[in-house]
């Protein structure tokens, strides 16, 4: 009961809420805009990442954004904030599209530059293999640990949706039913571990081989041991499957999968594990399949694998592929294999979870283990023992389960040893300072092929945010502040309506983009200039033509407003030359 009310509170928290809330972004200081389009040629498309083309290294060699990345804003026309993650290298920006209408388009505004951090929803996009992070003594879990991650938690159908695995000891996925379920893990395995030393298959090119079994338990599968041996120098990959079974033999498209270099393997014979890249569930009494394959070895360069000459295990039979996996047979006797994994110790769910933003958090702590949505507990139970400790790597957001990340960050025994966020990097640093970096997998594509995102136009937006950069070659922008105050009573307003069609004259010049007081003060003063030397000409004196300059430059003070003081130079003239020629009377 006590469940069930923590489960409705839950869920009427996040319908009235909707997504975490996550600070809007400030623009206030952008520089510049790029006007965003995304397009979708079908029917109404939802929750999709979608990619764009667009240069991360040449806005950072431009100086329009910073090397951290933290003056950029993705924002609908709406202003609301949206998710999206610039390109390294080669690789395009990705940005989520929440919902986009059946034959339709919708425009975005991507704001960049400024010296404040904007505070955008700058997110990881994973592709489906998630984000690695290897396996090391400071990240085990013991009995004291916090793991907590915040992004887009996707709780709609999909195959293999892990938010965590750390295989055998941790497992946090969403499973279809709007719920978010984590666990902690007790080894468990599926194993005829017999064999007979002349009963061998050569696994190389097209050939591959396989085994059926049954768990008797619902199993979390993560490793698979054979008996095996490496024969000369076998080339490439040997790959390990997990399939699903339909008239005794594989089928479908794998479960889960595995690979290590063919050459890693050792030359003695003996029982070798390999493990796969994601934990795949196995419900107990329904049939599955293990699979082999050495794609690139050969007739004398191969993979030895060893099995038993009888049916030594009842619940499945060994089978064979000449085609690469395409058609499979039957075969007689079984293979030596364990297929290792883990069944839950302990299960929490988090029920009523729509897919949107969420913070996950789960928590062992005093012997309860807890798990949190959006800092709400959702669910805990009794735990007084340790996660198990072993080898397997920690995984992320795999397979759609988280179409982006925010970060994610491990704490054991109180103290922070894993922590990352999305980097410009093919690499991501383990901002905790334990080392422990991860390597990402980046989305490339579209996931609706009838939604598309391209760049429109990109120009200044904002003249008034000043930077100054401490790199000689910043771009420095000129604002009013830092232009001299124009000297107040030396200029007027033109009146041009005074003059008989003078109006209509500047109106015209106006609407042509011209600006009309270009042409009346070019008419006062070079009008001015002309009868002045006109004047001279027909004189040879200076009082005359300084006089006509005079008479001129008075009418277009007297009628548009060309203001007085242009008068005084020609005064001063007249002056002068009247005063000369008094002087030279006498």
């Amino acid at each position: 009961m006590k469940k069930l009310l923590v489960s409705v509170i839950l869920f009427i928290l996040v319908a009235i809420t909707g997504a975490v809330p996550i600070m809007a972004s400030t623009i206030t200081d952008a520089i510049y805009m790029a006007d965003i389009r995304a397009t979708n040629a079908s029917y109404t498309a939802q929750q999709v990442s979608v990619p764009f083309i667009w240069s991360s290294q040449s806005l950072l060699d431009g100086y329009y954004i910073d090397p951290d990345f933290s003056n950029l804003a993705l924002r609908d026309s709406g202003g609301v904030d949206i998710a999206f993650m610039p390109g390294y290298g080669s690789n395009p920006w990705m940005m989520w599209v929440e919902q986009i209408n059946q034959n339709s388009a919708i425009n975005y505004n991507l704001y960049t530059g400024g010296d404040t951090a904007m505070g955008g929803k700058l997110a990881y996009f994973p592709d489906t293999a998630g984000m690695r992070v290897v396996d090391s003594a400071s990240l085990e879990l013991g009995n004291n640990f916090e793991i907590e991650l915040s992004g887009y938690i996707n709780t709609s159908s999909g195959a293999s949706k892990l938010i965590i695995d750390k295989g055998g000891a941790y497992i946090c996925y969403p499973n279809n039913a709007g719920d978010v379920v984590a666990l902690i893990g007790s080894a468990a395995s599926i194993s005829q571990a017999t064999y007979y030393s002349g009963t061998v298959s050569n696994v190389y090119g097209t050939s591959w081989y396989g085994q059926t079994f049954i768990p008797i338990s619902d199993i979390y599968v993560n490793s698979i041991t054979l008996w095996c041996q490496k024969i000369l120098a076998p080339s490439g990959n040997f790959n390990v499957y997990i399939y699903a079974v339909s008239g005794g033999v594989p089928t479908g498209t794998a479960l889960a999968t595995g690979s290590i270099s063919a050459s890693t393997i050792s030359g003695t014979a003996g029982a070798q594990t390999f493990y796969l890249s994601q934990s795949a569930k196995l419900s107990s009494g329904t049939s599955y399949a293990l699979a082999v394959s050495c794609p690139t070895g050969d007739a004398s360069n191969y993979i030895k694998v060893w099995s038993k000459d009888s049916n030594a295990y009842a619940s499945g039979t060994k089978c064979s592929s000449s085609d690469s996996g395409i058609t499979w047979s039957a075969g007689s006797y079984d293979y030596y294999f364990v297929v290792g994994g883990y069944t839950p110790a302990v299960t929490l769910t988090a029920t009523g979870i729509i897919s949107s933003d969420h913070i996950i958090k789960t928590v062992l702590s005093g012997g309860t283990i807890s798990l949190y949505v959006d800092n709400i507990l959702a669910d805990s139970a009794a735990y007084a023992g340790s996660v198990i400790d072993n080898v397997n790597d920690w995984y992320f957001t795999q397979n759609g389960s988280m179409p982006y990340l925010y970060y994610a960050k491990i704490t054991v025994g109180g103290v922070l040893k894993g922590s990352w966020e999305w980097q410009y990097a093919t690499t991501f640093t383990d901002l905790s300072g334990n080392s422990n970096d991860a390597t990402p997998s980046f989305r490339t594509t579209t996931t609706d092929a009838d939604v598309s995102v391209a760049v429109i136009n990109y120009a200044a937006c904002n003249q008034s945010a000043f930077i100054v950069g401490d790199d000689e070659d910043a771009v420095e922008i000129v604002t009013d502040d830092d232009l001299g105050t124009m000297p107040s009573g030396w200029y007027g307003n033109l009146h041009p309506e005074n003059l008989p069609g003078g109006q209509q004259i500047t109106d015209f010049l106006e609407d042509m983009n011209f600006p009309s007081a270009f042409l009346w003060l070019s008419l006062a003063f070079g009008g001015g200039a002309i009868i002045t030397i006109l004047s001279f000409g027909l004189t040879r004196k200076l009082l005359p033509c300084a006089v006509a300059g005079l008479i001129w430059q008075v009418f277009w003070c007297a009628t548009i407003g060309v203001p007085w003081w242009v008068l005084v130079p020609i005064a001063v003239v007249i002056i002068g030359e009247m005063t000369n020629r008094k002087l030279a009377s006498y």
